[in-house]
């Protein structure tokens, strides 16, 4: 479940491997590997997400969002940017 959300987290934000890389300090490769369903995620890699994108950190836990609180998910923020280019 969770490393489904990552391979989402990647696809929503159009993010590649080595932009993770560069974000997260985590080799491109094992992101890779997330991503083929070849590797399971582990705590460091959550932990580099949630300082990465601390927006998500609820969401990747759980699946659940909390905009309230700040937290929302990929989908939510890849929507709220869409709607600001159509409105700005």
């Amino acid at each position: 479940m969770i490393r489904e959300r990552v391979i989402e987290l990647f696809d929503r934000l159009e993010i590649t491997s080595k932009q993770m890389e560069e974000l997260t300090g985590i080799d491109r490769y094992k992101w890779g590997n997330i991503r083929g369903r070849k590797q399971k995620v582990n705590e460091d890699y959550l932990a580099a997400l949630a300082e990465a994108f601390p927006q998500f950190a609820y969401w990747l836990m759980t699946g659940l969002t909390l905009p309230e609180a700040g937290q929302i998910s990929p989908e939510m923020e890849k929507a709220h940017s869409e709607n600001s280019l159509k409105t700005g």
